[in-house]
């Protein structure tokens, strides 16, 4: 993988052009995300305080309204009629127009004065804001729902003091909570204009005091719905981060609402925004960013390819052009231009192609006198020593008489010497003379059971066991005379390197288009250092041999388009191995 020079170019270019740019990209993303972060934060919290202040405002104000009913000359005096108080309280939600009605209550809870006449002779002794307001403090209510109220409200409450300073009653307004809401929103409509924002105030149990549906107020908790405990409330009211809902698709802003009253439950306003909406410019910075660099990626790829393919075309010229030359044809050059250097390369490879050519042809012309003195120290070898015992016995006939029976004894000895020389040249012009093949299709099974047939009811060969390991047909194509001569030079190398009882196998396996015949014995071997010469011409370690047979058979497999490989362990054995065709595509 990444072997070669263009793509490695191509790789590392890459990798120097986009790291710094993906880099860039994340540190510019990073930054931008903590700005608009930054931007939420503010704006949010900003928000929400504004909020806040005006609610404080909001609630302050509905806190001295009760005060000043609570000290309405009407209202404390202990001798003014019920009727008396009913019409100046309503002229106070007349004047105010935020009070859904008034409540007067005796210092037992029961209702003496409503001015919307629906609750008169009511208890309310055991509500909180009664028990607070006979504690003498101003008090605001969580949000209630009564029969008598089609819609919640948030009820106020306040100590009737007489002109002597005795609590004679209390006096409890109920506020609408529309009015909050159009302040709250007025608000809120100022935070951004980026991106709408939700509002609400909840109290500490997550119960809604304000929302714009003020008749699912009471049902809602928004605790549950933000994934927020009574403790991370009290802890993000605290804090000036934003809050993240659970689902991750909410951000908010929580501040404490505080009051000069007391309240039942701490109130706190919360402002939220939509995360896609406020990261959407960032989302926007990133979709661009992706294209632009998308663009240069590619445009880094077009280029570098651009420039691997002017660095790489030459060397690759270069390549195919020495192949070539391996192959025997002619070293030639490409003439396109190219780089400097590459072309001061061509001309060093061209010299040193010229100059390889020069050796080859003198190491070939070395190598050919070499051969022609081993071949002629061989010839001269074998023929000198059969010609000097001819010319022994015919100097013996000629200096003695003409004896019949020693003229027929000395003629059959320079016979066989003739004989001699007359193999000795067959052999030699087998291995130099190119044969007319006849290539046809064999069984290689049928070949190797007649040959084992013939060579051991013609060979005095008791002493070695032949075993036929092929036992179905394999079709191969050969000549079968000269493939024949090979098979029967190796089985007789093999039972002469056998000097007890041993054997002979015969195995074969079968690879791509070729046949593997093996052929092993359990002689005495080959020592390395002979094994290393096994195949030279004239060497042989044989007393009578010539050292051809091997070299002969050699010459014929590669004639039959195969292969003759000798494997051999000294003192263990000798494995010969003749690689066959099986299709005739090998032959040309």
């Amino acid at each position: 993988m990444f072997k070669s020079l263009q793509t490695r170019i191509l790789l590392y270019s890459l990798l120097i052009a986009s790291v710094p740019v993906l880099i860039l990209g994340i540190i510019s993303y990073g930054s931008q995300r903590s700005l608009l972060e930054k931007e939420a934060r503010n704006a949010l919290n900003a928000g929400s305080l504004n909020i806040v202040n005006e609610t404080y405002n909001y609630l302050n104000e509905r806190i001295s309204d009760v005060k000043l009913m609570s000290a309405n000359s009407v209202v404390i005096n202990p001798d003014s009629s019920k009727e008396e108080k009913s019409v100046e309280l309503k002229k106070f939600i007349d004047a105010k127009g935020n009070y859904y009605g008034i409540l007067y209550l005796d210092l037992e809870g029961n209702v003496i004065v409503d001015t919307s006449n629906k609750m008169i002779g009511d208890r309310f002794a055991n509500r909180i804001w009664f028990k607070e307001a006979l504690e003498g403090h101003e008090f605001l209510s969580d949000v209630n729902k009564t029969k008598a109220y089609t819609e919640p409200f948030i009820a106020v409450s306040a100590p009737v003091h007489d002109v002597t300073g005795e609590m004679i009653g209390v006096v409890s307004p109920a506020f609408r909570l529309e009015r909050l809401w159009e302040m709250m929103e007025k608000k809120a409509n100022e935070i951004s204009d980026k991106y709408p924002v939700n509002f609400f105030m909840i109290n500490q149990e997550g119960i809604m005091i304000s929302k714009k549906d003020p008749h699912g107020v009471l049902k809602d908790s928004a605790l549950e719905e933000m994934g927020l405990t009574k403790e991370k409330l009290m802890e993000a009211s605290i804090s000036d981060e934003l809050y993240s809902a659970e689902n991750g698709e909410k951000i908010y802003s929580i501040q404490p609402v505080h009051t000069i009253a007391q309240t039942e439950n701490k109130w706190f306003v919360v402002v939220g925004a939509d995360k896609k909406q406020v990261f959407q410019p960032l989302h926007d910075l990133l979709t661009r960013y992706l294209i632009i660099y998308s663009i240069v990626f590619v445009s880094i790829i077009l280029a570098v390819y651009l420039l691997t393919r002017t660095l790489v075309r030459p060397v690759q010229d270069l390549v195919v052009a020495t192949e070539d030359f391996i192959e025997g044809k002619e070293f030639v050059v490409s003439d396109k231009s190219s780089f400097e250097e590459m072309e001061k390369l061509h001309l060093a490879f061209v010299r040193m192609m010229e100059t390889i050519e020069d050796r080859e042809k003198e190491i070939v012309r070395t190598e050919k006198l070499k051969y022609v003195g081993q071949l002629a120290a061989g010839v001269a070898h074998e023929i000198r020593n059969p010609l000097t015992t001819i010319k022994g016995f015919f100097q013996l006939l000629k200096s003695q008489d003409h004896d019949k029976t020693l003229i027929e004894k000395y003629s059959d000895v320079m016979l066989d010497e003739v004989d001699r020389v007359n193999v000795f040249v067959t052999q030699l012009l087998d291995l130099a003379k190119p044969h007319q093949l006849e290539w046809e299709k064999l069984d290689l099974k049928d070949l190797i059971d007649e040959i084992i047939d013939t060579y051991t009811s013609s060979t005095p060969s008791s002493h070695v066991k032949l075993i036929n390991g092929l036992s179905q047909s394999v079709f191969v194509y050969s000549d079968k005379n000269r493939l024949r001569q090979v098979l029967l030079n190796v089985l007789n190398n093999s039972c002469e390197a056998i000097d007890g009882n041993g054997q002979i196998e015969l195995r074969m396996t079968a690879v791509s288009q070729y046949v593997n015949l093996m052929i092993r014995d359990d002689g005495k071997g080959i020592s390395p250092e002979n094994l290393k010469n096994i195949g030279m011409p004239f060497y042989t370690t044989k007393p009578d041999g010539n050292g051809l047979g091997v070299a002969t058979c050699i010459q014929i497999m590669e004639e039959l388009k195969g292969k003759f490989q000798i494997e051999s362990t000294y003192s263990e054995g000798t494995k010969v191995t003749l690689v066959i065709p099986t299709t005739n595509r090998l032959i040309k």
